[in-house]
């Protein structure tokens, strides 16, 4: 190796003594801020290296010294060191390649900087004297037996959340609406306050500075950042990733605590807030704090477990130098990984973060599109697209073509690259058995309001919830006192007028007053009739159209109670018969029509599936919403508002019932839930995702 290098002296360097007693040195460099591991042979070389010797010269001085290094050995461990910028006065220390290097770390720093519209840090306030202050309370609170305390309650904790799926799954509708936003933000700065103290109290009792906390905008989403870099300076690696797992561990204490509050109350503002922190905690936790795929707490604690500095960033690199190098034949490539554990971890983890976040960042912007305000999804699917789409394609090509004389490609590395390709991005062309399932309960074959059908009030009821009742039997009778009355008066008021028309009938000058007077005869007869007919009503009383079982009954419903005419106050199911009644929302309408062969899945004797026609769509209105198990009111799946004077549920959505009729002979219990399961002509999720985004393009093209 021609020249005389040197390490660099702008480098911060750090010693670490290892568990099993071996020293580790950490050089930062301050450029592009990343971090090196180096053993100490391989950091005693380096140091040797002071610009007036060669290579081979350091290593006859070492030689004195007691240290021997194979000339081989060392080119190579200085020329790793001078690839990564560590070392000047090499091929790979130029200034023309310290150069190329500062301008790839601009690069990445405006890189950075774009990706900030995402994740953006604002320092406010430097906390390190309130932290020396208050750090007693810290090592108070937390110790050993917290520890115990948190293993003992979390299998309780989880057992409620698996218990109490079905109010998660109904609670989650009502998550991501903008009425609940305010809440959301309280909830995630409590939450990241909780989180980023641990994080700062952990560092402090270590004895570490920390000197900078501020607001961290996470998708507009206002939250609490530490700045805990100096803990790279500790040697004990244990400690290091005390610190980093600090926040994990304290929303998940927060998670179980709030579990059991949310369980055992009841619902109210307590419940909700318990909701919230609880969701938010267990969100943040395992989606992307204790994720090692991207550049969290999990992803520091996964690198100081694995002893290897930068890990992301040497795993995007040696994805970059198995393509160059095996499959392009390009020469000189930087080889990252220094033995064959390394080799699988970084070829693991490259593909898996880079696969990761790709799905995060997109679902994330597909979620505010759908969920918040679509406009704003748009403005955040923009710089995504082109950040982690367009521009890695672009340098790609880039590199690629300033490259072009070195090209080598190699067969082998070209159809392994090619297999892996396919293995990977495939299965989005081929075509799957595809199926859409909607939440369905077992009701009964018919079913049939009961309401007051006159303006009266009630005089005797004869049955009571859950009563079975035959065809023709009286449910209950009506007070026909009002009635009667309104007869008798409209009767008088018939007299009245018909001697005022024989009057004016006998006088000839007021002759054609009589007309008027006949019409207004014709009316009070009008009423009469109609009268006489709700009378009848009344007195026959309100009977059961069908052999039923009264399933609801208004508990008010009982002598003197006056609901008003046509007031629903209880309902009639028959007991022969049962249907499967499904929600099918409106823009899934097309995927199931009367006649269609459907499966219906019922949680009875540990799994039952039924394979049955469709028997109707319906629309599913207002009115059917009253006491039905699908309204939110009671804990069903359709997200409802209160409207108008009467205070009816209203679908925040448009939903259509899909009835299925079991077979005669199945008596199956009334209100199971279960699945209804839609299966379709299998498609490929290419032509699913294109399909879906021409649909899209065409909706809002149209609005």
């Amino acid at each position: 190796m021609p020249g005389h290098p040197k390490l660099r002296p702008d480098l911060k360097v750090s010693t670490y003594r290892e568990s099993d007693g071996t020293e580790t040195f950490i050089l930062k460099e301050p450029v592009s801020e990343k971090f090196f591991r180096l053993s100490r042979y391989e950091f005693e070389l380096l140091k040797a290296l002071d610009g007036q010797v060669s290579v081979e010269e350091a290593v006859e001085r070492l030689k004195w010294r007691g240290s021997y290094y194979p000339l081989d050995e060392a080119q190579t461990i200085v020329g790793r060191a001078a690839q990564h910028g560590l070392v000047m006065g090499t091929g790979a220390g130029t200034a023309k390649y310290l150069g190329e290097m500062k301008e790839r770390v601009q690069q990445a720093m405006k890189t950075r900087r774009f990706s900030s519209f995402y994740f953006m840090n604002l320092p406010l306030w430097n906390p390190d004297n309130f932290l020396a202050r208050t750090v007693w309370l810290f090592q108070l609170l937390c110790n050993r037996w917290t520890a115990i305390l948190l293993a003992v309650a979390t299998p309780g904790a989880i057992y409620c959340v698996i218990d109490g799926l079905p109010r998660l799954e109904t609670e989650y509708l009502f998550f991501f609406t903008w009425q609940n936003l305010m809440c959301l933000w309280a909830v995630i700065v409590v939450t990241k306050l909780v989180h980023e103290f641990s994080h700062a109290y952990t560092a402090k009792s270590f004895g570490l500075h920390v000197p900078q906390m501020g607001v961290a905008l996470l998708l507009f989403l206002p939250c609490l950042f530490c700045n805990t870099t100096d803990a790279w300076q500790l040697a004990d690696r244990r400690q290091r990733m005390a610190i980093s797992a600090a926040g994990i561990l304290a929303e998940t204490v927060l998670a179980t605590a709030f579990t059991y509050v949310w369980y055992f109350t009841e619902p109210g503002i307590v419940n909700s807030v318990a909701f919230y922190l609880m969701t938010i905690s267990l969100v943040s936790t395992f989606i992307f704090n204790a994720n090692p795929l991207i550049k969290f707490d999990g992803y520091y604690v996964l690198m100081d477990y694995l002893r290897i500095p930068n890990l992301a960033t040497k795993s995007m690199e040696h994805l970059k130098y198995l393509f160059m190098d095996r499959v392009m034949g390009v020469p000189h490539a930087a080889i990252p990984a220094r033995s064959a554990r390394e080799t699988v971890i970084f070829s693991v983890y490259g593909v898996s973060s880079f696969l990761y976040r790709i799905s995060l960042y997109f679902g994330i912007v597909a979620g505010i599109y759908y969920r918040f305000d679509k406009f704003l999804g748009i403005l955040l699917a923009i710089p995504a697209l082109v950040l982690f789409v367009i521009r890695p394609l672009i340098r790609g090509i880039t590199i690629l073509y300033t490259k072009r004389a070195e090209l080598r490609p190699r067969p082998k590395g070209a159809i392994v690259f090619a297999l892996l390709l396919v293995g990977l991005f495939g299965g989005f062309f081929i075509s799957w058995p595809r199926h859409s399932v909607y939440r369905c309960y077992v009701a009964s074959g018919a079913a049939q309001k009961i309401t007051i059908p006159l303006h009266t009030s009630v005089k005797e009821v004869f049955v009571r919830p859950g009563s079975r009742v035959k065809e023709g039997d009286l449910l209950f009778t009506l007070d026909t006192t009002r009635l009667d009355l309104a007869l008798a008066t409209r009767q008088i008021d018939r007299e009245i007028v018909a001697k005022q028309v024989d009057l004016l009938l006998l006088d000839d000058e007021k002759r054609a007053l009589a007309d008027s007077r006949k019409i207004e005869l014709l009316k009070i007869d009008d009423d009469i009739a109609r009268t006489r007919e709700k009378l009848a009503l009344a007195n026959e009383g309100i009977r059961a159209p069908f052999d039923a079982v009264v399933t609801t009954m208004d508990y008010r419903l009982q002598r003197g109670f006056e609901p008003g005419e046509g007031v629903v106050v209880g309902e009639l199911e028959t007991m022969d018969g049962r249907v499967a009644q499904a929600l099918i929302p409106e823009e899934d309408l097309g995927k199931v029509r009367t006649g269609q062969v459907v499966k219906i899945w019922l949680p009875s004797s540990g799994g039952h599936v039924y394979r049955l026609p469709v028997e109707g769509v319906r629309p599913y209105s207002e009115r059917n919403l009253s006491d039905s198990p699908f309204s939110s009111r009671v804990g069903g799946d359709v997200a409802t508002e209160v409207k108008g004077e009467h205070e009816l549920d209203s679908p925040l959505r448009a939903y259509y019932t899909c009835s299925v009729r079991f077979p005669h002979e199945e008596e199956l219990p009334l209100g199971v839930t279960g699945r209804l399961i839609v299966p379709a002509v299998p498609r490929s999720m290419f032509a699913h995702l294109a399909d879906h985004l021409v649909q899209v393009f065409h909706r809002e093209s149209l609005l």
